[in-house]
């Protein structure tokens, strides 16, 4: 009876250790977050106690309702780990869900409605995942991944650095808008969110951005729209309906175009080139259903040395062709299309 009596408390002893150790387990797993073997109640804490050259992990989905503070002056790595990350966080309260104030931060492999905002001593990389809005005053860099967002802008640029070597962007507002500072773009998709937006895919305020490749695609809006910026265009390719606009590429400041196959698909031109306006054209591909460029009043400079055009007219000048010089010589005129279109207004 003692023997098996015995038996009944041992494996009643066995059975409650498996189970404590079982719960220790799922009660350590259960953190939020995780570096290396060591888990964190949550990712703020994750993110305090982080070391150079160290991987912040996610264990799970979480839910913000107020910004998590990347603040340690440190390189490392946030890794989603293929989990979510929802943000609750109210546009007004904070600069982003993701707030990089200081530090070298790698963010990869999750989907998440924060916005990751990089101070101006902060460097941040983003790649593999899915992200609703980068906003740089640093220096950063988009490997690839995508940045969605339906409401505003996807990707904004303030200050300092941004390159672009592949992204898939969809926005309401601009995919890229480049308030200041110098822009790289390199490849990538970019597409409004809806239909129905009139908003240009990429706009420089005052910016310097340099389009060296990419896929833009628009619906109403210009694929391109310089207010008071510098815009080098050496490749990429442009083309849609800018239904009601003036053309699908928009000049009101300072533009260079190296190379690029630029499309219109109604009668707006490929290309605008507004008061105020200093465009040099070297080469590219010029396609529209009526003329190609317009050309209007109060320009400052054109300079045409090449590029290929084919539509109604090459050149559509406004009032008069002051400040212009096109090299006949070195341009191309596909089927019957003409040289210029001059409109005498007044």
């Amino acid at each position: 009876m003692k023997n098996k009596l015995g038996k009944v408390l041992r494996a009643m002893l066995l059975t409650l250790t498996i189970v404590l150790m079982y719960s220790m387990n799922v009660s350590a797993a259960s953190g939020q977050a995780s570096i290396g073997s060591k888990n964190y109640a949550t990712v703020q804490k994750a993110l305090n106690a982080v070391q150079s050259g160290q991987t912040i992990k996610l264990n799970q989905d979480i839910t913000l309702n107020k910004a998590l503070l990347f603040k340690k002056n440190v390189k490392y790595t946030f890794d989603m780990n293929k989990h979510k990350v929802t943000s609750k966080v109210a546009d007004s309260d904070t600069v982003g869900g993701f707030d990089v104030q200081a530090g070298n931060v790698t963010f990869a492999n999750g989907t998440t409605s924060a916005a990751v905002f990089v101070h101006e001593n902060a460097t941040v990389t983003v790649k593999d995942g899915t992200y609703a809005q980068v906003t740089n005053w640093g220096k950063t860099t988009i490997k690839n991944g995508k940045v969605v967002n339906k409401d505003y802008s996807a990707i904004c640029n303030y200050k300092g650095t941004m390159v672009i070597n592949k992204v898939t962007a969809r926005a309401n507002y601009n995919c890229i808008y480049a308030e200041g500072g110098t822009v790289t773009v390199n490849g990538g998709n970019y597409k409004a969110a809806n239909f129905k937006t009139t908003y240009p895919l990429i706009f420089s305020k005052k910016a310097t951005v340099n389009l060296k490749g990419g896929k833009y695609t628009t619906t109403h809006g210009a694929a391109v729209y310089n207010e008071n910026g510098k815009i080098i265009i050496s490749g990429g390719n442009y083309g849609g309906s800018t239904t009601g606009l003036k053309g699908m590429i928009i000049n009101f400041k300072s533009m260079t175009i190296k190379g690029g196959t630029f499309i219109s698909d109604n009668y707006a031109a490929a290309l605008f080139c507004g008061e105020n306006s200093s465009t040099v054209i070297s080469g590219g591909k010029f396609t529209a259903k009526g003329d190609v460029v317009d050309i209007y009043s109060g320009r400052k400079k054109l300079l045409v040395t090449g590029g290929t055009y084919q539509g109604m007219a090459a050149f559509s000048f406004v009032w008069n062709e002051d400040n212009t010089k096109i090299d006949k010589n070195k341009i191309k005129l596909v089927g019957s299309t003409r040289y210029k279109m001059t409109y005498y207004v007044g």
